[in-house]
């Protein structure tokens, strides 16, 4: 187990750290002690459980990796007093699982879809194949609840894949990928924008879907564009390809830069700039021209490039190459 305690608390579980004969009683107790949630395997069956948690004020996030396994939350845990809400996600990947709910139907949750469960009710997910891939994000009662229009739907139907539940599964994911995920964010930045993404997910009251529409949606949305500029800085983007792809208009995309006090042409040069840096002092630098380095980097105007990159670096494109002389000598060994 790995435990990172600090504003984001981290705890890492696998019953791959224990000897097959114990791995069922270490998961039923972790998951007691944590969830209050009862595990049962199949007979003779030697469980796989990996579960990453993540803490933040008032809201908690499993990410959870499994074989067939039924985990509960009967009469004994619900005892506990959680009247948390709580999503249950598909994240996706092979198998699944089937969510049961007192006074609900039995629903099958397929990969990008949801449903939502209410902690002071017993419940139980049955998960089944050899590597079931399963979301959790308990909210607090008293910080969600309030946000939401008809709170009596949720429980009786999945939620449908859309834009709000994919940024937030997305984000869950991120935080839940290791102890030091999102440390540079504020603690209350990222559950301000939970908060936003959920209630927008789950159906806001119109005063709440506003805020969150100007909050973490919009926070979503430009982390999602940046990640796209990321990945294709190499090519030539438009930005009009850049919101078709995002289903937003280019008068968005230029606001949402706006607001974070830089603009898509900066923000996409820089891309292209850092990654022509990073090629011209690496130890493959003497073997490429600049002239190749700079079209390779998204670059399609040599005497552009030499300007952007001496104003953004203070030396040339030449003078960068010969670092890697200093870092990489030709003959050393």
């Amino acid at each position: 187990m790995t435990i990172s305690c600090n504003a984001m608390a981290f705890f890492s579980f696998s019953t791959d750290d224990f000897a097959p004969s114990e791995r069922l009683e270490a998961a039923q107790d972790i998951y007691s002690a944590m969830a209050q949630v009862q595990l049962d395997a199949q007979r003779k069956q030697v469980p796989h459980v990996e579960t990453r948690i993540r803490l933040l004020p008032g809201i908690s996030i499993a990410r959870v990796t499994a074989s067939s396994l039924h985990a509960a939350r009967e009469t004994p845990q619900v005892a506990d007093g959680n009247d948390d809400i709580t999503l249950l996600i598909h994240p996706g990947g092979p198998g699944g699982w089937l969510s049961h709910l007192q006074a609900h139907d039995s629903l099958a949750c397929t990969p990008g879809r949801a449903r939502v469960v209410y902690n002071h009710q017993s419940g139980s997910v049955d998960f089944y194949g050899e590597r079931v891939n399963f979301l959790s994000i308990a909210f607090s009662r008293a910080q969600l609840a309030p946000l939401l229009g008809d709170m009596d739907r949720l429980p009786k139907h999945l939620l449908l894949p859309g834009e709000s539940l994919q940024h937030l599964s997305q984000l869950c994911l991120a935080l839940t990928k290791r102890p030091d995920a999102l440390e540079s964010q504020p603690t209350s930045q990222l559950t301000n924008q939970l908060l936003d993404l959920a209630c927008l997910a789950l159906g806001a009251t119109p005063e709440a879907s506003e805020h969150a529409q100007r909050g973490g949606l919009r926070e979503a949305r430009l982390k999602a564009i940046k990640a796209d500029i990321n990945v294709h800085a190499r090519t030539p983007i438009s930005l009009n390809d850049l919101a078709r792809r995002h289903a937003v208009s280019p008068s968005y995309i230029r606001a949402l830069f706006n607001h974070a006090d830089t603009s898509f042409t900066d923000y996409l040069v820089e891309q292209r700039l850092q990654r022509a840096f990073s090629a011209l002092t690496s130890s493959q630098a003497v073997q490429r021209s600049v002239s190749d380095i700079a079209l390779h980097s998204g670059f399609n105007h040599l005497s552009w490039f030499y300007r952007a990159f001496k104003q953004r670096f203070g030396i040339t494109p030449g003078e960068a190459r010969s670092i890697s002389h200093i870092r990489f000598p030709p003959n050393a060994s």
